[in-house]
């Protein structure tokens, strides 16, 4: 594994996205785990002992995996690479920004400046690539971002509509529900905060749900972001397993516990043969 020497974002909407991304981690859980949750279950009741558990290993794992997606190099740029002699016909190219070939599946980005190897799409949230080296921190990332907010969302709901339905009557009009930014220049009253904390994380969660739905979909079938929009030549479907192993590693099943669990990867990213290749063996 390698690490970026360069991870800080390199365009404005990288860094305005990311910024945002980072300070939404610590609040959420703040605002779950000594606002909502206490009143629900009372402040260290068996059950708020538990989400505090919970809390803390998605906390954990949001984090270490977020952190990871920055750091982990998934570029070609410190690969010693030898192109095999019939490259050209399966699939390796010639990159004239980097005057390197790079492997199938590796394009170049033009954010991060570099070929990424097996590149699945750049990740505005994270200020990075997602390729072949970080690909199972940014799923696992998915993963424990789509449980933390669908929680979140289902405790925020009863908590501001149920036990506080009264006192958030008077915010909950058009303009609020829209503008909830824009109305805390007006009414910066601890209740207007809690509103956005609320529409932020309703708003995550079926954005999150919908992007986990739609990588989930593209790891099963063995493609990338890039060849699914591209239709590819080659087709490296490998089958449902074999696929999920070639992002989460041979101990998958223990991917999900955390980011620092070794589970090597099936596949180096570098020399892929095509489905059609590997059934004529």
């Amino acid at each position: 594994m390698y690490l970026r020497k360069t991870f800080l974002p390199r365009s404005i909407q990288d860094a305005a996205a990311t910024f945002f991304f980072v300070f939404m981690i610590p609040i959420t859980f703040w605002f779950e785990l000594w606002i909502v949750i206490p009143e629900i279950h009372g402040s260290w009741s068996f059950f708020h002992t538990i989400y505090f558990i919970l809390g803390l290993f998605l906390l954990y794992n949001i984090s270490a995996n977020l952190l990871a997606v920055i750091l982990v190099d998934t570029s070609t740029k410190p690969l010693m690479i030898n192109p095999p002699p019939d490259a050209q016909t399966k699939g390796w190219i010639f990159c004239a920004t980097c005057e390197a070939i790079s492997p199938p599946r590796s394009w170049h980005c033009p954010v991060c400046d570099v070929c990424i190897l097996k590149r699945d799409h750049h990740c505005m949230f994270s200020g990075s690539c997602v390729g072949h080296a970080n690909h199972r921190y940014f799923i696992m990332l998915l993963v424990h971002l789509v449980i933390a907010t669908a929680f979140s969302s289902i405790y925020n709901s009863y908590y501001l509509w149920f036990l506080h339905g009264a006192d958030f009557r008077n915010l909950v009009s058009l303009v609020n529900m829209l503008f909830p930014v824009a109305v805390l220049m007006v009414d910066s009253s601890t209740k207007q905060y809690y509103l956005v904390i609320y529409l932020i994380l309703v708003i995550g969660s079926l954005l999150v749900g919908a992007l986990l739905f739609y990588h989930w979909n593209l790891v099963s079938n063995g493609i990338v972001v890039h060849e699914k929009n591209k239709r590819p030549q080659f087709s490296y479907n490998y089958g449902f397993w074999e696929n999920w192993k070639v992002v989460l590693g041979e101990k998958y099943y223990l991917a999900w516990i955390s980011p620092f669990i070794e589970s090597p990867q099936s596949h180096d990213g570098i020399y892929w043969e095509p489905v059609e290749t590997n059934k004529n063996r």
